[in-house]
């Protein structure tokens, strides 16, 4: 949290409390649950662990701990092999200064109300005591007009505690996200290029191990800081080969080579022309033209960011991913002209997307699957091309379907129903924000847990993994139930049917079959018979998550089948597919091979510094693998197809590299 402690008293002891309510909820192990508060909320955890996704990151919570979550918060709670048991404290606050008070000048990054925090509190009982009164208090709402304010009374103690409990917490490790990484290190070598570096040396200026540096630099740059760094020098060779008559080897020390001869090889190998042939090409050419100079030294003329679009910058970058490009968006553009590492957009053609498509709208007409859910119209074929409305049997009884259902609402199977080439007129918000189904989402209503919202959107058809909605659900519109956990080809399966889009759904097995066989025969010449993959959540935390063929591990040890540490086998209760451990346990836990889910937009942490993770043999051999957590929560049919396609090119990405070292 920004703001500070003094300033944070000050906030709620001015502050306007108002609307104040508490509920208390109880989830049996492995329960799921899908809900939207509209209002500031502390969530505290009683009983039990609870994997919760809010606001596009995973958190493990364990009991007495709490979490505040700012107003229109989307949470996804799972609980865990014990249950859990949790209460949710809402409010509204507004600060109201009295006169002569200073201004508290707080935007939503510093607004109390608008951040979301991690407690643990130093006295648990002493809050969930004021906590069972607070619940005490308000179940005796209609007895009196004291209520409120002995409700208001209760949450200020409630609010003391966490304030203090707060900023008692031991400080957090500061951690740049490889982003913050890579721009300081460019910052540092653009002043000291001429200075002799190594990867080592560079490790040590930015109190990173070099593995750890290297990684960030080809996460977000797709290439590694040495390089970077030739790239640089190379730009102010070229300069001044065209603007002065310097011999090479005053060139070659003023840029960081004390060796002219090594200069004038590394100069060919970048340029693919000797200095001395380049100056000379220069000398016969017009030199006094700004655009021809221009073009080959890499400067640019005045007007070229006023005229040009900044999203054009970035289609003339030299490759990469799609996260690549959304990574290199948040370096400043002028330090990545000065390494080369963007060209003139000003001189260039526009160009389009070019990345592969999901869902291509083909229709396979092979036979539709058996499933479950099981087609019971009376017809043959041909008539129920005409018909309007079918039946399927599900787990809650015979539904009748459309036979061509045209709106369509989803809570949980948003991915899966477009992976069958639907576009469903609603959906829950936490699924609509997937990065997997970007620009796949647009024109879906968010419907979160809002039957009102479900109602306006006048569906003909909606499909729930919620069992205690479903009755609800159905008065509104037919409404079919799936299991939420089942095995994503399965809910495919059924998916088809109850869309009648079994040739789709069909044709979308067959594709996954053959790419995750294509998948595991890759992997097989990187992981060799007899060795381990774990997958970890939680970085340098001292409470981790511990994944086993569920969640964040789904995809790896369920749909690629990497083999799983046999202590993870046994700790893990197959039915959650998670644990919380203290780090301190990881060796005994942790693989050949490990991937640690992190929040890849804010995080990334020194694994080989660490005296815990430095000691695993993953961390030493380089074989530990950041994975964003939030993308690898999904397990929609779209989303899975990308998070192999990821695992994929990341081991085989290391696996080159560690090859050459």
């Amino acid at each position: 949290m920004i703001i500070e402690q003094q300033e944070h008293f000050r906030f709620w002891e001015q502050a306007n409390i108002r609307d104040i309510h508490v509920e208390h909820a109880l989830l049996a192990k492995g329960q799921r649950k899908l809900f939207t508060i509209q209002s500031s909320s502390f969530f505290c955890i009683r009983r039990g662990n609870l994997l919760v996704l809010l606001n596009q990151k995973l958190y493990s919570i364990n009991h007495f701990e709490i979490i505040h979550a700012p107003p229109k918060s989307r949470f996804e709670v799972n609980a865990g092999s014990e249950g859990a048991e949790y209460i949710v404290i809402s409010y509204k606050a507004e600060w109201v200064p009295t006169y002569g008070d200073e201004p508290l000048l707080l935007d939503k990054h510093r607004n109390p109300t608008y951040v979301t925090y991690r407690v643990t509190p130093t006295q648990p009982m002493m809050i969930y005591e004021i906590t069972d009164r607070m619940l005490e208090i308000q179940e005796q709402q209609e007895h009196g007009p004291s209520v409120p304010l002995q409700l208001k009374s209760s949450f200020y103690q409630w609010v003391y505690h966490m304030v203090q409990d707060f900023y008692l917490q031991s400080p957090i490790v500061k951690i740049a996200s490889p982003v913050e990484l890579v721009t300081l290190t460019l910052e540092y070598m653009l002043k000291n290029y001429a200075k002799p570096h190594t990867l080592d040396s560079l490790a040590i200026v930015m109190q990173r191990s070099p593995g750890h540096l290297s990684n960030c630099f080809k996460q977000v740059l797709n290439r590694g800081p040495i390089d970077c760094l030739i790239r640089l020098r190379m730009q102010k060779a070229c300069k001044l080969l065209v603007e002065t008559k310097l011999p090479l080897r005053i060139i070659a020390s003023s840029i960081g080579y004390q060796d002219a001869y090594y200069f004038s090889n590394a100069f060919k190998k970048y340029m693919g022309v000797s200095p001395q042939k380049y100056r000379k090409q220069i000398v016969e050419e017009d030199v006094t033209s700004s655009a021809g100079r221009n073009h080959i030294v890499g400067s640019l003329p005045p007007c070229y960011i006023p005229l040009c679009d900044n999203d054009n910058y970035y289609q003339h970058l030299d490759g990469g991913s799609d996260d690549m490009l959304r990574n290199i968006k948040r370096v400043p553009i002028a330090l990545l002209m000065a390494f080369g590492l963007l060209l003139s957009a000003c001189s260039g053609g526009s160009s389009g997307n070019t990345g592969a498509a999901t869902g291509d709208g083909s229709t396979a007409q092979s036979d539709a699957p058996s499933s479950q859910v099981n087609s019971t119209s009376e017809n043959n074929t041909n008539e129920n091309t005409q018909a309007t409305t079918r039946k399927v049997n599900s787990s809650m009884g015979e539904v009748e379907v459309p036979a061509n259902p045209q709106r369509v609402v989803t809570d949980f199977f948003l991915g899966h129903i477009l992976a069958l080439d639907v576009k469903p007129v609603g959906s829950n918000g936490v699924f609509m924000q997937n990065p997997y189904l970007e620009g796949k989402v647009s024109g879906i209503e968010d419907i979160s847990d809002n039957l009102e919202a479900i109602t306006a959107l006048n569906p003909d058809l909606i499909v729930t993994g919620d069992a205690k909605s479903y009755d609800a659900y159905s008065k509104i519109a037919p409404t079919v139930f799936l299991d939420n956990s089942a095995p994503v080809r399965d809910q495919v399966k059924e998916l088809g049917v109850i869309l009648g889009k079994e040739a789709e759904a069909s044709a979308w097995l067959t594709d996954f079959e053959q790419k995750v066989t294509s998948a595991k025969e890759r992997l097989s010449s990187i992981i060799k018979e007899g060795e381990t993959v774990t997958v970890f959540d939680g970085g340098l935390s001292k409470d981790i998550t511990l994944y086993g063929n569920a969640h964040t591990g789904r995809t790896i040890h369920g749909e690629l089948d990497l083999p799983m540490n046999e202590n993870v086998e046994r700790s893990i209760d197959p039915k959650v597919g998670w644990a919380t451990i203290s780090n301190e346990l990881a060796e005994s836990y942790a693989g050949d091979y490990v991937f640690m889910a992190v929040n890849a937009k804010a995080e990334s942490y020194d694994y080989a510094s660490d005296p815990v993770w430095g000691t695993l043999d993953a961390v030493k051999n380089n074989k530990l693998y950041e994975i964003d957590g939030y993308k690898f929560y999904f397990s929609d049919p779209i989303s899975v197809m990308g998070q192999i396609q990821d695992i994929v090119e990341m081991m085989e990405e290391r696996n080159q590299e560690n090859s050459k070292s």
